[in-house]
């Protein structure tokens, strides 16, 4: 008999952020999670700074620095975390406008909210992938097939 967790991946999160900031989101399949990282890298080797992309131009991708793919990175996460919750957001709690109403969960909002917190954006990535990497972890759990040979102990 082989037993496996019961994973509920596919269910409405709320993210706590901390200081009474708390971002909520719809549930979002691994199919929209790989998509999103693939836009997210495209959007990334697009929007990477003048001198980067025209070093990423002159040189193969073997010849550049560590510091390349760094940024690359870096840029690819945070545009992760803008895309997942521009598609998938429901509601943040704790965040204003200048008047002191909620301030809505746009893209523009975000991108200020990620400008003035920079150390947030690794905290919603995290979050926002995490169920998805446990199970990526898990791997192939199935039972061995009861045709093979396995090397006795």
């Amino acid at each position: 008999m082989v037993l496996r967790l019961a994973r509920r991946l596919a269910v409405s999160r709320t993210i706590d952020l901390g200081y009474g900031v708390s971002v909520s989101h719809r549930p979002f399949c691994y199919a929209d999670l790989c998509e999103a990282k693939a836009t997210a890298h495209r959007l990334a080797r697009e929007s990477l700074p003048a001198a980067r992309a025209f070093d990423a131009a002159l040189h193969d991708d073997e010849d550049l620095g560590p510091e390349h793919e760094e940024a690359l990175r870096g840029q690819a996460a945070q545009h992760l975390v803008k895309l997942l919750l521009l598609r998938f957001g429901d509601r943040w709690e704790g965040i204003e406008a200048e008047d002191g109403r909620p301030a809505p969960l746009t893209a523009e909002t975000l991108d200020a909210f990620l400008d003035l917190f920079p150390g947030v954006a690794s905290t919603l990535h995290i979050s926002l992938e995490s169920p998805w990497v446990e199970l990526e972890m898990e791997g192939n759990v199935s039972a061995p097939s009861p045709h093979t040979a396995t090397a006795e102990a």
